[in-house]
């Protein structure tokens, strides 16, 4: 192996300038952690902070408005290895608000304190020394959401639905003094000519006016909680549909599909949404109990209480009556047939009643008019009566044994007794 020339290195440019450097640099280190360790440097973009519960705000029920949403610099002095690694969060900066009596611009004096009381460096000033906040009464107000929509066409065959807002209300915060001026709130879209065959959905951004419809402009200072919402331009397909009626407690073998009647209008011409549209063969108007069926006066239906969600009413009607002509007749009947069926075992059920006065029966004007009292049944179900000693009023089913198109109306009851056997 060759000895290391010491002569030959030294003589060398190259690594003399390197030689140089490395010296330099261990020198910097002494003087710097032995020769003088603390040195003095600015830590900069510092956030002013205020305190949601500030005792000083919170008596007077004011809040900062503007001017908080500003940064400073902070001159601090410390050992190098401590101030050399301070972040701006090392460090709290907050206004003195002793002076703030009210709602208003204030000059108010900043100060430093260090984020860890504990933290091993001195804070030596502040810069700017001060700052101009405004104050004010904060006020938050809800509002509902209406929306503005131009542009949008529907396809042939469809409509365009009132489109909404999702969602429907925003709240809106800031001053007391400009929320007041808050009149409406509103999203507004332009479709630019746009036609639509199916439901849209589209973001718009939420916008405040005043009384007289000039624009407020949202900022620092007045916000609303949800700046953009989601607004449906439905679209509804157009369809006409028959209109009927139907029939409840119908009476054993009576069918409710052979009970005519006239009405009003025969047929409505609906929009709707097109999966539901093309479901439906007939809108319901209503239902008629046939255990009080006025057969005289008839019926009137409101269309819109019957149409499904989201349905519009195309037509120049808002209600349909409901007739039945002369097809229908009352009468009043007195029946002697009375039975009792499903008699529990180790009873006797007898009829104390022995005819019913004024029994009603509606039907077919013709069958009406060939009924008899014999025609009709009373039967008493026994396995609904209370299986103790005694005598009770219990309620009868009536049929006939005409085969006609009638039925009873009302109800009716007749008294029973009860033995063990």
């Amino acid at each position: 192996m060759k000895k290391l020339d010491f002569q030959r290195l030294m003589d060398d440019s190259r690594f003399m300038k390197v030689l140089s450097v490395g010296v330099a640099i261990l020198f910097w280190f002494v003087v710097a952690f032995t020769i003088s360790p603390t040195i003095t440097t600015t830590v900069s973009d510092v956030p002013i902070t205020i305190s949601g519960s500030n005792e000083t705000l919170s008596s007077v029920g004011l809040d900062v408005v503007d001017g908080q949403n500003r940064t400073v610099r902070v001159k601090v002095e410390g050992r190098r290895e401590v101030v050399g690694s301070l972040k701006p969060s090392d460090i709290v900066v907050y206004p003195v608000l002793t002076s703030v009596t009210e709602a208003g611009k204030y000059t108010c004096s900043l100060r430093a304190v260090k984020a860890d009381s504990a933290a091993d460096f001195t804070i030596l000033s502040v810069s700017p020394e001060q700052v101009e906040l405004t104050f004010d009464r904060v006020k938050t107000l809800k509002t509902e959401l209406s929306v503005a929509v131009s542009g949008y066409t529907a396809e042939e065959g469809y409509i365009l639905g009132s489109s909404a807002a999702n969602p429907k209300e925003i709240t809106v915060k800031g001053p007391e003094s400009a929320v007041d001026q808050v009149a409406k709130a509103e999203v507004r879209l332009d479709g630019k000519d746009t036609k639509l065959a199916k439901t849209a959905k589209v973001e718009a951004e939420v916008r405040l006016y005043a009384a007289d419809g000039s624009e407020i402009e949202l900022g620092s200072t007045l916000s609303v909680d949800t700046p953009k919402v989601q607004v449906t331009i439905p679209v509804l397909k157009k369809a006409t549909l028959p209109l009927k009626v139907a029939f409840t407690n119908l009476p054993s073998g009576l069918d409710g599909s052979a009970l005519q009647y006239d009405l009003s209008e025969t047929a409505i011409q609906v929009a709707g949404p097109a999966e539901t549209v093309d479901r439906m063969t007939a809108i319901t108007l209503g239902y008629v109990n046939v255990l009080d069926f006025d057969y005289k006066n008839g019926y009137t239906f409101q269309v819109q209480d019957q149409l499904p969600t989201g349905f519009v009413n195309l037509d120049d009607f808002d209600s349909v009556a409901v007739s039945f002509g002369s097809r229908y007749d009352g009468g009043s009947f007195t029946v002697s047939n009375i039975n009792v069926i499903n008699v529990p075992e180790n009873y006797d059920i007898s009829v104390v009643t022995r005819r019913l006065y004024g029994v009603k029966f509606v039907g077919l004007h013709g069958d009406i008019d060939a009924l008899e009292g014999t025609d009709i049944v009373a039967e008493v179900d026994g396995s609904s009566i209370e299986l103790k000693n005694g005598q009770y009023n219990v309620p009868v089913q009536l049929s006939t044994t005409s085969g006609a198109m009638v039925w009873p109306t009302g109800s009716y009851e007749v008294v029973v007794k009860v033995s063990a056997k």
